[in-house]
């Protein structure tokens, strides 16, 4: 059975209408991803700034040490 013009019409109304749709959920998930990532980020930075600057003195502390510990044994 052929079909007719009436029943392509809806068809292709039916696949604009999901592409549609998933044009929205893919820019949700999107503008959801960014968000979450963006949270991380931050969150990541709060922690890890505090403790690579404390390893950073750290270092210095145990350099300088190092060195004056060096030049006494010359």
């Amino acid at each position: 059975m052929k079909a007719t013009g009436k029943h392509k019409d809806i068809r292709s109304r039916q696949t604009l209408q999901s592409s549609y749709h998933y044009r929205i959920i893919t820019r949700a998930v999107k503008a959801v991803t960014i968000i979450i990532g963006a949270v991380i980020g931050i969150a990541l930075w709060a922690i890890a700034k505090p403790i690579l600057r404390g390893i950073g003195w750290l270092i210095s502390i145990l350099t300088a040490i190092g060195v004056i510990y060096w030049i006494l044994k010359l």
